[in-house]
């Protein structure tokens, strides 16, 4: 496969994504990392760190820090002490968080219905173990360029 031309294909799906979601990032006045924490918490219920947000969704520190204080101060998240450890801050949406995540939840499912359609069940299953062989290989060449730092 042309490297250019599958870059090329994962920003496409990256601008249709944001896209998707542009009227209603308006209507919730939302901004798209807004959107990727509530949808990741909705969706991820038992992974809800920021720690796990950054990692998981490539995002900053500190944007992610920023925007869940954002989201707190208008009640959709609340952040709570972890019972086992201290330091650990768990973060939680609110009834307002969830509401909000039930409905970009039905822009996400409608993203991946287009971007899926004519595949066959098949192939969907297909894809997917071949993205997660993908990942697999990306995830131990990080660690083993970052052993080398």
């Amino acid at each position: 496969m042309e490297t250019g031309l599958f870059i090329s294909h994962v920003n496409h799906f990256k601008k249709f994504y944001d896209l998707s979601f542009k009227s209603q990032a308006k209507a919730y006045d939302l901004q798209m990392i807004d959107i990727h924490i509530l949808l990741f918490l909705k969706n991820n219920p038992a992974i809800n760190t920021a720690r796990d947000i950054v990692t998981s969704r490539g995002l900053s520190k500190s944007n992610v820090s920023n925007a869940l204080e954002k989201l707190r101060m208008r009640g959709m998240v609340s952040l709570r002490e972890d019972s086992e450890n201290r330091r650990i801050q768990r973060i939680f949406l609110e009834p307002e968080g969830v509401s909000t995540a039930l409905e970009l939840k039905k822009t996400q499912v409608w993203c991946f219905e287009k971007m899926l359609a004519g595949f066959s069940e098949e192939e969907r299953e297909l894809m997917n173990r071949n993205f997660k062989r993908i990942d697999t290989n990306v995830v131990a060449a990080i660690k083993e360029m970052e052993k080398r730092m």
